[in-house]
């Protein structure tokens, strides 16, 4: 289980900061939602991902954390918000 702070993703240069950190992602990451996508296709572990403080994380960018649900998604991760 990989669990995000909201909290820490209330703009779009927080929550790659926190995902690029809690997902391990490599130092080439392109901290957008294409490379996120890119970089989960080549996993091969499907963790739970918790974001906590999820509210937080929607308020400050809700459509980008919408597209990050999305990615999320396509790529077959659960997501639980709290």
């Amino acid at each position: 289980m990989i669990v995000l702070d909201g909290r820490r993703m209330e703009d779009r240069a927080g929550l790659h900061a926190e995902l690029k950190q809690k997902l391990s992602l490599p130092e080439y990451y392109g901290n957008n939602l294409d490379a996120l996508n890119d970089c989960l296709g080549e996993r091969r572990e499907r963790e739970l991902v918790v974001i906590e403080n999820a509210g937080q994380m929607l308020e400050g960018c809700e459509d980008y954390a919408l597209g990050l649900l999305r990615v999320f998604s396509d790529n077959g991760i659960q997501v639980l918000l709290d």
